[in-house]
């Protein structure tokens, strides 16, 4: 159990500072980013999930077009 949870938290936590790269944070902000995904997971993925949409929907992309 603990491993599935320390896997999971470790994926969560590239995928964030995967995330924090594609949205131009600067490289300390990214590993604070990293640091949270390791220990919250899904939550700071979520934020940045959030953050990426409203990315999208400045820029007019695909992602953010809202029906």
């Amino acid at each position: 159990m603990k491993e599935a949870i320390i896997l999971s938290n470790l994926s969560c936590a590239i995928i964030s500072a995967k995330w924090a790269l594609d949205l131009g944070f600067s490289q300390v902000r990214q590993i604070i980013i990293l640091i949270g995904g390791l220990l919250f997971g899904p939550i700071m993925l979520l934020i940045l999930y959030i953050l990426c949409i409203q990315k999208a929907m400045k820029e007019g992309g695909s992602g953010g077009q809202v029906l």
